[in-house]
């Protein structure tokens, strides 16, 4: 019996899970609330507290680290890699995630939480499926400035695990089919997985709006909008939190939660109705843009996260896009079975621990990612 512990930080709790081989014995989401976040602005200075809260929560269920056989982390914001799976975490991922963040993101503190459990002990430590996996077409890299590349960015971890979950509800495997994974949260991705890999994908800051972020905004529009925030006094922080944190849902409405504005519309609320609507619209403009990609040769469309238990939005998309496949709604999300699946396929050597040796764009040593830091102030 394989003894795993998996370990996901989102933007206001860190969940975590205990399984033995694949059966979740305990699980639970650390919460953090507004006012502590507020002291603790960068993402780095929430170490500690989420560090003390993984902590307690192993002293209350009796659980000994020395005792798992692997820890598994949700991937921070590291460079772009080449494969998907598990990747070892080392001396030069944690130096980036912490010195050279690609992001602020609170997923960059999984990893190092799993590090400081681990001081002193042999247990091994992995990241599996992380956002970046650089599998995608060539092409679809190019755009219409020269110095931007667009390089991939998907909710592989989630996407990924609906997409084995449905081929197996049909006796198939996930890496013979094409499908359209969508990816429905706080924000909105998607992702054509060609037989296992992504080799297009619609990232939550160029296609539909969703509950917090803007989504895709035409540039004579955002050129604009941004020259006027600067004038106001805006730093780039703070214009980038806003676009992936303050606008979307939350900005006409004043919250995320999609059950409130379900409820507004329920109660006659016509504006409601119509900017939930114009989402669900932009989805399935994202769904159309890579029904192409393979020439429209889809095997499925898979919707999944935490809206899709919406079926009013769920519906909106699926009659707009039902001519281009057949769609499955996977709902909810099961990043803490996606992660120890993985940790535990690596332990039945049934899949290999990639090597972590990607450098933070400019560096070319881990002295230099320490010596010379970059918090994306």
């Amino acid at each position: 019996m394989k003894k795993i512990f998996a370990i996901n930080c989102g933007s206001t709790s860190t969940k975590v899970a205990y399984f033995e081989d694949d059966k979740m014995i305990n699980k639970v989401s650390l919460d953090i609330t507004a006012n502590e976040l507020k002291k603790m602005p960068k993402t780095l200075d929430q170490l500690e507290y989420r560090t003390k809260q993984v902590k307690q929560f192993l002293k209350d269920n009796h659980l000994e680290v020395a005792d798992f056989d692997m820890i598994v982390a949700r991937a921070g914001t590291i460079p772009s890699v080449l494969y998907d799976g598990a990747y070892e975490v080392n001396e030069l991922m944690l130096a980036s995630v912490t010195y050279a963040p690609e992001a602020q993101h609170a997923s960059t503190l999984s990893c190092l939480i799993a590090d400081q459990l681990k001081k002193g002990l042999d247990v091994p430590v992995i990241i599996y499926d992380p956002t970046c996996v650089d599998s995608a077409d060539e092409i679809a890299k190019i755009t219409g400035i020269p110095e931007i590349v667009n390089m991939p960015v998907a909710h592989l971890l989630n996407t990924k695990m609906a997409g084995i979950t449905y081929a197996e509800s049909i006796g198939k495997n996930y890496k013979d089919l094409n499908l359209i994974i969508v990816q429905l949260g706080g924000g909105i991705t998607l992702g054509f997985h060609e037989h296992g890999r992504i080799a297009d994908w619609v990232y939550d800051d160029e296609g539909p709006m969703s509950p917090q972020r803007a989504g895709a905004i035409p540039t004579r529009y955002m050129a604009n909008f941004c020259y006027e925030k600067f004038k106001e006094g805006k730093t780039l922080q703070d214009v980038r939190m806003y676009l992936c944190g303050g606008a979307g849902l939350v900005a006409y409405f004043g919250t995320q939660d999609i059950r409130d504005i379900t409820r507004m519309i329920e109660q006659g609320d016509e504006s409601a109705e119509k900017v939930l609507k114009a989402m669900a619209y932009q989805v399935a403009k994202s769904i159309g843009s890579l029904a192409v990609v393979r020439g429209g040769s889809v095997d499925q469309i898979i919707i999944t996260g935490g809206i899709a238990h919406n079926e009013l939005v769920t519906g909106w998309i699926i009659e707009k896009v039902e001519f281009i496949a057949p769609v499955s709604v996977i709902p909810g999300e099961r990043e803490m079975e996606a992660l120890a699946a993985g940790a535990l396929r690596v332990l039945r050597k049934e899949e290999e621990v990639h090597p972590y040796d990607v450098y933070p764009k400019g560096y070319r040593s881990i002295e230099e990612i320490i010596n010379n830091p970059n918090y994306l102030a």
